[in-house]
C-alpha cells in the first residue's frame, strides 16, 4: 500500500518547510497538512496543484513521489518564507 502521506513529508521536508510554513504556501491550516501527513485527510487535486507551484516542481514530479518516495527528486533546497509565502533560497 502506498504512504502518500510519508512522501507528502517527504517533499515537506525536502524542501526545509514546517507544517506551518507549507500550510501558509498553500493557504490551508497546519492542521490539515499534519492530517496529510497521517494519512488522516484525503490529498486533493487544489492541494496537490499548489503543492507544486509552492514547491517550484513540474506536477508530474509531484505525482511520482507521492507513489514512489523521494528517489526522483532533484538536489535538495532550501525554500524561505518571504512575507508568510514559501519562495527559494
Amino acid at each position: 500500500m502506498i504512504d502518500f502521506g510519508s512522501n507528502f513529508r517527504k517533499l515537506r521536508e525536502w524542501a526545509g518547510l514546517s507544517q506551518e510554513a507549507l500550510a501558509m504556501s498553500l493557504h490551508v491550516s497546519a492542521s490539515v497538512v499534519n492530517r496529510i501527513e497521517n494519512n488522516k485527510r484525503k490529498l486533493d487535486v487544489q492541494i496537490l496543484h499548489k503543492l507544486a507551484i509552492s514547491l517550484q516542481l513540474d506536477i508530474l514530479v509531484v505525482v511520482t513521489v507521492l507513489f514512489k518516495g523521494n528517489g526522483v527528486l532533484p538536489e535538495r533546497r532550501i525554500i524561505k518564507k518571504r512575507n508568510g509565502v514559501a519562495v527559494p533560497a
